[in-house]
C-alpha cells in the first residue's frame, strides 16, 4: 500500500509539473504574440514571463528542498536581471548589483544556520568578490574596494578568534591586518606618503595589551610602554616628520598612563589632581613659547584647570574637616 501511495505521488507530481511546464509555456507564449503583434518594439513580455516560470520552478525544486530551490530560483532570478539588463543598456552590467543580494538567499539557507565560521568566510568572500567586481566595472580608475575589504575581513577573523582561548591570537592578527591597511592607504593615495608611521605604536601597543594583561596596572610597565612610545614618536619627529615640534602631545597623552597607575592610594585624588594640573600646565606653557612667546595666552587656560585640583583639595581631602554651618 505504501508503494502504491508512493508511485501514485510521483505520478501527480509528474503530471502538475508537465502542466505547468505546458501551462507557463502556452502563457508565455500569448504575452510575446500580444507584445510583437501590438507593434511594440520592446520585449516587455519577459516581465510575466519571469513570474510565470516560478509556477513550474517551485514545483520541480520546492518539494525536493529548501536549499536546492533557493539555488535554482537565485540562479533564475539572476538570468533575468541579465537578461533585461542585455535587452535594456548591457553597456553597463548593472544586473551585477542585484545578483550580489540574491545570493544571500542560498547563501544563507546553506550555511546561515549551521555553521557560523563557513557561513562568514564564504559570506565576506563574496562581499569582497562583488565590491571588486563592482570597482572594477563602475570606477576602474578609482581604487575603493579595499576599504570594504578591511571592514568585511573583521567578520571571519571574529567568528574564528573572538574568545578567551584565542584573544591573544586575534589581537596579533587584527594588528597586522590594521598595520596592513594603513600602509597600503598611505602609500597608494597621492601624495604618497608615510603617515602609517604615526600610527603604528597605538596599534601595536593592541596585542602588547593582551599579552601582558593585568601587568599594564604595575608602575614599571606603564613607564616602560609610556617612555617608549614617547623615544618612538621623538625618532619620528626628528628625522621624518620634522619642523615644528609636534612630539610634546603624543608625550602629554602617554605620560597619564603612569600618572594613574602611579597614584597612591592614600590621597590618590588629590595627587592625580595637583600631577595632572602641573603637566597640563606645562603643556600650554611649553606650546605658548613655542607658537607665540611674544603673547603670553596659557595663563587663561592654567588659570581654568587650577580649579581642578583646588576642588578636590577643599571638597574631597578636606571634606570631614569642614564644619556644619550653624
Amino acid at each position: 500500500m505504501n508503494e502504491n501511495k508512493k508511485m501514485q505521488k510521483g505520478r501527480k507530481r509528474i503530471t502538475d509539473i508537465r502542466f505547468s511546464l505546458v501551462g507557463s509555456f502556452v502563457i508565455i507564449l500569448f504575452f510575446a504574440l500580444v507584445n510583437f503583434t501590438a507593434g511594440g518594439n520592446f520585449p516587455w513580455f519577459i516581465f510575466p514571463s519571469y513570474a510565470v516560470l516560478w509556477w513550474p520552478v517551485g514545483l520541480i525544486f520546492g518539494r525536493k528542498s529548501g536549499k536546492i530551490l533557493s539555488l535554482a530560483g537565485s540562479l533564475f532570478t539572476i538570468a533575468f536581471f541579465a537578461v533585461v539588463n542585455y535587452v535594456t543598456s548591457w553597456n553597463f552590467p548593472w544586473f551585477l548589483f542585484p545578483s550580489f543580494a540574491i545570493l544571500w538567499w542560498p547563501i544563507s539557507v546553506f550555511w546561515g544556520t549551521k555553521d557560523r565560521k563557513i557561513f562568514s568566510l564564504i559570506g565576506s568572500g563574496s562581499v569582497i568578490l562583488f565590491s571588486a567586481a563592482a570597482n572594477l566595472v563602475t570606477t576602474p580608475s578609482v581604487l575603493w574596494f579595499h576599504y570594504i575589504t578591511f571592514a568585511v575581513l573583521w567578520w571571519p577573523l571574529s567568528a574564528f578568534l573572538s574568545c578567551d582561548k584565542t584573544i591573544r591570537a586575534y589581537s596579533v592578527i587584527g594588528g597586522i591586518l590594521l598595520l596592513a591597511f594603513v600602509t597600503f592607504e598611505s602609500f597608494i593615495r597621492p601624495p604618497s606618503s608615510s603617515w602609517a608611521l604615526l600610527t603604528y605604536f597605538p596599534i601595536m601597543m593592541w596585542p602588547v595589551s593582551a599579552f601582558l594583561g593585568k601587568k599594564l596596572g604595575k608602575l614599571t610597565i606603564a613607564l616602560l610602554f609610556s617612555l617608549t612610545g614617547i623615544v618612538y614618536y621623538l625618532i619620528l619627529n626628528l628625522y621624518i616628520f620634522k619642523g615644528f615640534p609636534w612630539v610634546i602631545y603624543p608625550a602629554y597623552s602617554l605620560l597619564w598612563w603612569p600618572l594613574a597607575v602611579g597614584s597612591p592610594r592614600k590621597n590618590k585624588a588629590l595627587f592625580f589632581a595637583v600631577t595632572g594640573f602641573l603637566l597640563t600646565a606645562g603643556l600650554f606653557i611649553v606650546t605658548n613659547y613655542i607658537t607665540s612667546p611674544n603673547i603670553i595666552w596659557a595663563v587663561y587656560p592654567v588659570f581654568a584647570i587650577s580649579w581642578w585640583p583646588l576642588a578636590v583639595y577643599y571638597f574631597i581631602y578636606r571634606r570631614r574637616r569642614i564644619l556644619p554651618l550653624s
